[in-house]
């Protein structure tokens, strides 16, 4: 009988157990008949569950059950075509399994069916003796055996049972023999080739995780060029945004500038019609008058007024842009933690990257109330400004993006929600390690999320991101009101 502890290892290698008593039948066909033998129900279990959708060389396996030698001699005689048998050695006595392997060889003098020793107490059978003193094809320990190992064991050996018969059909036994050699000559070297590119392949995995970790160094050293890198990268829009008003202000001023003109000729002529006492004096009021009809006198003061005050509108624009670029790109040379307003640093960003939302979506804002938290805001507004600009990027045609922010016990959140395209799960394993990006070639630096990764743990916060591809992404960052005290 077979030791509990040993079947119990076995088993947890493999997944949940199918109905054991299920059919051994295939349905008709051709297909390889292979003889499973162990007195132990579970393991028969286990190995249809791993066999039953096996399929070698086009053919499915039909999985015959015995569960002793005895009713194994059986079976064998029903199935003289058994290709395989997968052989459990103790059973109703400690070398049954052996015994049946004499039986096969000697009585039956079966030659081409493989045999493979599955066992659970190796120190019944000892593996040098067995194989040496009996014509087994393989021998297995159940405690190392798993689904992939006796996949490929069970696809070796009706491989090499195909070939067999196909050399007894076309060449003598003695040829059979030769060739067989040959054929594990060279299975000997394709294992030590195999085994030698594995090695070279682990001394290749060993480089790239030296050279990865010199990356990771070198990343501490680019942090601040990428903040650089960004203001450099948001010049253009931010002096885009500056223009459209200067130039309305502009076009007003040169407006205005008409219509002064226009009102100090109109005032010349009265004070000229004034200044004459003679007998022209009426015709110099009538022209004066006329010149003030034609300057229309009501529209100009009206249309002063608008052009006066969308001129004030256009220099507020451009102060309020002026003063979010220096609040986005303060660079400090000592971190001064205060307290600050997130509201203000979200607002001042979206300023700035502006000219990169405008024409990709609609920018909805469902702000909460926020507490003043403990922070270095400059860098906070860099967090902001990524996850803006990479939400913009995201979304191929026009789409919404969605800024809410929240407060919940001792900390407070901000969410940034995109409809763009989504990230696959395999990036999303990666969106955050140093150098990743999905960006083409000199779009991206692939700093950005990990830039702002650091920056939100430095917070000691924590940044998470929900994505379903075609419908969006949410990164959200939650941050403490107040930091530890040993951290300042």
């Amino acid at each position: 009988m077979c030791a509990v502890s040993t079947e119990d290892e076995f088993l947890a290698l493999f997944a949940p157990e199918p109905d054991p008593l299920a059919a051994t039948d295939v349905g008709s066909g051709p297909f390889w008949k292979v003889l499973l033998v162990d007195d132990a129900q579970d393991i028969h279990a286990v190995l249809r569950l791993t066999l039953q959708d096996m399929v070698v060389e086009g053919l499915p396996l039909q999985l015959i059950d015995a569960y002793s030698a005895i009713e194994a001699e059986a079976m064998l005689a029903k199935h003289p075509d058994t290709a395989l048998i997968l052989l459990d050695v103790v059973m109703e006595t400690n070398d049954a399994g052996l015994t049946l392997v004499k039986h096969v060889r000697q009585n039956l003098e079966n030659r081409m069916v493989r045999i493979v020793l599955l066992t659970g107490q190796p120190g019944y059978t000892l593996q040098r003796d067995v194989v040496a003193n009996y014509e087994i094809d393989d021998y297995r320990l159940k405690s190392d055996l798993t689904a992939d190992k006796l996949f490929t064991c069970v696809y070796a050996e009706l491989r090499t049972y195909q070939v067999l018969q196909s050399l007894e059909r076309k060449r003598p036994i003695e040829k059979l023999a030769i060739d067989l050699k040959l054929a594990n000559a060279q299975l000997n070297i394709e294992i030590g080739e195999r085994q030698h590119a594995q090695e070279v392949a682990d001394a290749q995995m060993h480089d790239l995780t030296v050279l990865n970790k010199q990356l990771k160094d070198a990343q501490n050293q680019l942090l601040q060029s990428e903040k650089l890198a960004s203001i450099g990268l948001l010049a253009a829009g931010v002096a885009h945004e500056i223009n459209n008003p200067v130039g309305f202000v502009s076009s007003n001023l040169g407006t205005l500038k008409e219509y002064v003109g226009e009102l100090l000729a109109l005032i010349q002529a009265y004070e000229t019609a004034q200044a004459d006492t003679g007998k022209d004096s009426p015709e110099r009021f009538a022209a004066a008058d006329a010149l003030k009809a034609s300057v229309e006198l009501d529209y100009l003061k009206e249309d002063v007024l608008s052009l006066l005050t969308e001129s004030q509108d256009g220099l507020d624009r451009v102060k309020k842009i002026i003063q979010s670029l220096k609040d986005f790109s303060r660079i400090e040379t000592t971190e001064t933690w205060r307290c600050e307003d997130l509201h203000k640093g979200i607002e001042s960003t979206l300023s700035v990257v502006w000219n990169e939302l405008k024409y990709k979506c609609d920018v909805h804002k469902e702000y909460g109330e926020l507490p003043q938290i403990e922070c270095v805001l400059s860098h906070l507004n860099q967090v902001f400004m990524n996850l803006l600009v990479n939400a913009a990027h995201a979304i191929k045609e026009h789409g919404v993006l969605t800024i809410r922010t929240g407060h919940a016990g001792d900390e407070v959140w901000v969410e940034i929600a995109d409809t763009g395209e989504g990230i696959s799960p395999e990036n999303m394993l990666h969106i955050f390690d140093p150098f990743f990006t999905t960006k083409p070639i000199g779009k991206g630096t692939g700093l950005g999320l990990s830039l702002s990764y650091g920056i939100v743990e430095k917070h000691h916060g924590r940044i998470r991101v929900d994505s379903q591809v075609g419908k969006g992404s949410t990164f959200r960052v939650c941050l403490p009101i107040q930091q530890p005290a040993a951290s300042l």
